[in-house]
């Protein structure tokens, strides 16, 4: 039997939308007819929904288009500031939040530390979430970035040590007490994997993302997409094996172990002295090793926490992995720094809303 399927006209309606938002997201400014050119659509259906957006506010006449022999047609480009997402990094020491726009731009003036006493349980967190949300207008959703294992599906946190929270349901709480339609709960290297790979220009479509939260870690994204893994704990490299054979425990691995130590050692010196920086470079080094010879990615991110023990650290792994890999990966400092995080919870409710584009025609 055949499996036929059809489209009805409001799924179509959808995927004209995302056509036109990504491509003025992708390319700037156009004028109707080169829209209709870079994305295939007709003239009458391009017309159409930028209609539909300039109505909204999400695309607005920017001035006119390049003299062609004919009339000037007219620019139109994305209003990013028009729709935003409120993204909280709680990773961070403080934690941070910020309202991310359409372009994955942070919007200045929103940047702010998120009080401590919003922290001190699950409830009172969200409690502020409201709160803030309450004064805004036009927020597509909310992306949220916990330093442990999250299950994004039931937006459950496993354990975040760094919080002392455990088996928190907090999507479902924030459902209850929030008023927006999506919200992403994902563990903070997962997040800041997705925004260095949607914002970061690396033009790589594997990548990893190392970074030092609550513990050491690894965000994935393999094929132009974020890998999480069976248990939702892929990147947990924290657990590998240590080069001096310290055991670890359920809550820190082995080289996450050692490698706190090494960090320890260079903050009480108050520098960072030559065994405690060849100790870091030595356990980073195991781990991409381990990272590139089974998943043969092309890009290692460096988070800019990882990066405050080394100047050069990124190109001595760069060098080392070239000594024992046949096909060793870059490694590179983030080009995001502090802020790929927050980019990349707004990345990921924007893939959401990418699957229902009405929400930004409120």
């Amino acid at each position: 039997m055949f499996d036929v399927r059809t489209a009805d006209r409001g799924y179509i309606r959808e995927v004209n939308l995302r056509a036109v938002v990504e491509t003025l997201r992708r390319v700037g400014a156009m004028t109707r007819a080169g829209i209709a050119r870079e994305t295939g659509l007709s003239g009458p259906t391009v017309s159409a929904v930028v209609t539909t957006l300039t109505e909204a506010g999400v695309v607005t006449p920017v001035g006119e288009g390049p003299a062609t022999g004919g009339r000037r047609g007219d620019l139109y480009g994305l209003d990013a500031g028009s729709r935003t997402v409120l993204a909280v990094d709680l990773s961070g020491e403080p934690a941070r939040h910020a309202l991310v726009d359409l372009n994955g731009g942070i919007v200045a003036g929103s940047l702010h530390d998120v009080p401590a006493t919003a922290l001190r349980s699950p409830a009172t967190f969200v409690r502020w979430l409201a709160k803030q949300v309450s004064g805004l207008e036009h927020v597509v959703g909310i992306g949220l970035a916990v330093p442990g294992v999250t299950d994004p599906l039931t937006g459950t946190i496993e354990w975040a040590p760094s919080l002392g929270w455990r088996d928190v349901r907090l999507l479902d709480e924030v459902r209850a007490t929030v008023r927006t339609e999506v919200v992403v709960v994902d563990n903070d290297l997962n997040l800041g994997a997705l925004g260095e790979h949607a914002f970061g220009e690396h033009d790589a479509s594997d990548l990893v993302m190392f970074g030092v939260r609550g513990g050491l870690g690894a965000g994935l994204i393999l094929g132009g997409t974020l890998h999480r893994g069976v248990h939702f704990a892929a990147g947990e490299i924290g657990y590998l094996p240590a080069p001096s054979g310290e055991r670890g425990s359920r809550d820190f691995g082995p080289l996450e172990t050692t490698l706190f130590d090494h960090m320890r050692a260079v903050g009480e010196n108050g520098t960072a002295d030559e065994a405690s920086t060849t100790g870091i470079t030595e356990i980073l080094a195991s781990a991409c090793v381990a990272v590139a010879a089974v998943l043969d990615v092309g890009v290692i991110v460096l988070g800019e926490e990882i990066l405050r023990y080394g100047r050069r650290l990124d190109e001595e792994l760069t060098d080392r992995l070239a000594d024992v890999l046949p096909h060793p990966p870059t490694v590179i400092p983030s080009r995001l720094g502090a802020d790929a995080t927050l980019r990349g919870a707004a990345a990921a409710v924007h893939q959401q809303v990418n699957t229902d584009m009405r929400r930004l025609l409120i």
